[in-house]
């Protein structure tokens, strides 16, 4: 990992307070790791702002320009455009379908919102999240990229709610952080089985959910569970001959900072 030498006194001073704090050693040692890797993803982040700008690089929503409240985030696989890239090829059958209407659970700062937007110019999409300013980081990605008109932004979203649309094309698109456990349920919510699924399950935060949810949807549904794999970005290939290439950080440019096991549900119905 190569740590810029005019950031080092920086980087020792972030991480003083964790290293001294009286906590358990697997913890501090986990939480050190991760603020390393934070710091270097953000570095990584302004060498690619710098050097291809502000718009994903790759991926199915190539072109997307990204707003200034993301640059806060985990920068380079959602400017790189590796995001949850086990994903790609599913969002792009989806991309494939003449979906009337996408709702996404958990839309967080847009990145989805408003990537589908782009690709799907006749869909609606119903972009959900419980946290004001994530709603407000999304209504300002989608001006930001001209979909505002089409993307209509909520609160929580509440299972009675899939009903709604139960006649219509509809896509779900979710990562509620373990609620998935209580909203995908056809028994509870019958307009499921109706409708298409892409959703992040949270084993790390509830064991099993990745076979529970998987098989109430069996019935209806054709599925598809995707496991988590590691991904490796050329980044010498973009960041030019200045760069020092190091491998580990090609393999962190791509980090998501995850805290355990998130595989992906793709349930479609038959």
């Amino acid at each position: 990992m190569f740590f810029p030498p005019d950031l080092a006194s920086n980087f020792i001073a972030a991480l003083k307070p964790l290293w001294e704090a009286d906590y358990p050693d697997p913890i501090k040692l986990r939480g050190l790791w991760t603020m390393l890797n934070g710091l270097q993803g953000a570095v990584l982040g302004q060498h690619l702002l710098h050097r291809i700008g502000n718009k994903v690089f790759a991926g199915p929503f190539r072109g997307m320009e990204l707003s200034p409240a993301m640059m806060q985030k985990h920068l380079p696989p959602l400017l790189l455009g590796t995001y949850e890239w086990e994903l790609h090829d599913a969002i792009e059958a989806a991309i494939a379908r003449p979906y009337k209407n996408i709702i996404n659970i958990g839309c967080s700062q847009g990145y989805y919102s408003v990537g589908l937007a782009m690709r799907l110019p006749s869909a609606t999409i119903f972009a959900y999240d419980a946290d004001e300013e994530a709603q407000a980081d999304c209504k300002a990605l989608a001006a930001l990229n001209n979909v505002e008109e089409r993307i209509i932004v909520g609160g929580a979203f509440t299972g009675a709610m899939f009903e709604t649309m139960a006649d219509e094309d509809t896509l779900i698109f979710m990562d509620v952080d373990g609620g998935e456990h209580d909203l995908l349920n056809p028994d509870n919510f019958p307009a499921l089985k109706n409708t298409d699924v892409i959703v992040e399950l949270h084993d790390a935060l509830q064991a099993g959910l990745s076979t529970v949810i998987p098989l109430r949807f069996a019935a209806t549904h054709n599925v598809r569970v995707i496991p988590n794999a590691p991904f490796s970005f050329p980044l010498d290939k973009i960041l030019g001959p200045d760069y020092i290439p190091d491998h580990f950080d090609n393999l962190l440019a791509t980090w998501e900072g995850r805290i355990g096991p998130t595989p992906y549900g793709v349930f479609i119905k038959k």
